[in-house]
């Protein structure tokens, strides 16, 4: 997964948008502490690369 903004690839990005940007894109930490100061800042959630792995481990028990 590779952040909007720098295009550096990471295990975690947040969903964000501002003023600037109306769409949803995915930064990384150093992008969002950038973004989270713009005007019109809204987070929109953490997106994780080893989610749907975590899932299936916590279904097989």
């Amino acid at each position: 997964m590779n952040c909007d903004f720098c295009q550096q690839a990471g295990e975690l990005q947040y969903r964000i948008r501002t003023q600037a940007s109306a769409g949803w894109r995915f930064a990384c930490p150093g992008c969002w502490q950038r973004q989270s100061q713009e005007p019109g800042y809204q987070y929109g959630g953490t997106r994780k690369a080893n989610r749907r792995e975590r899932d299936r481990r916590k279904r097989r028990g």
